[in-house]
């Protein structure tokens, strides 16, 4: 796996909705994946959209949330998704000990 590809993939799928869109699509329909070196996994993730995949490859932050906006996903739908991956702050302030 190439994180570097992996990235390069979903942004230029994101941009691909962008530019190209038009009143009877989203101007992703023709888009190429076998340009990009990807895995199966990753290949599997882009066909069933798994927003959490990405996240446990390690996509970059800022792109599976304009991917999982792209997607099709509700703000509060995708952080259910990734809400099991976070970990709880557990800040102190200076004066407890």
């Amino acid at each position: 796996m190439s994180l570097y590809q992996l990235n390069r993939a979903v942004y230029d799928w994101i941009r691909a909705g962008e530019v190209n869109s038009d009143a009877a699509g989203d101007g992703r329909a023709g888009f190429d994946l076998s340009r990009y070196e990807l895995t199966d996994d990753e290949r599997k993730a882009f066909d069933d959209k798994d927003v959490a995949a990405f996240y446990t490859m390690g996509l970059h932050e800022v792109l599976i949330n304009r991917y999982a906006r792209a997607a099709g996903y509700a703000r509060d739908d995708y952080r259910k998704i990734l809400e099991p991956f976070g970990k709880p702050e557990e800040r102190r302030g200076r004066w407890q000990k």
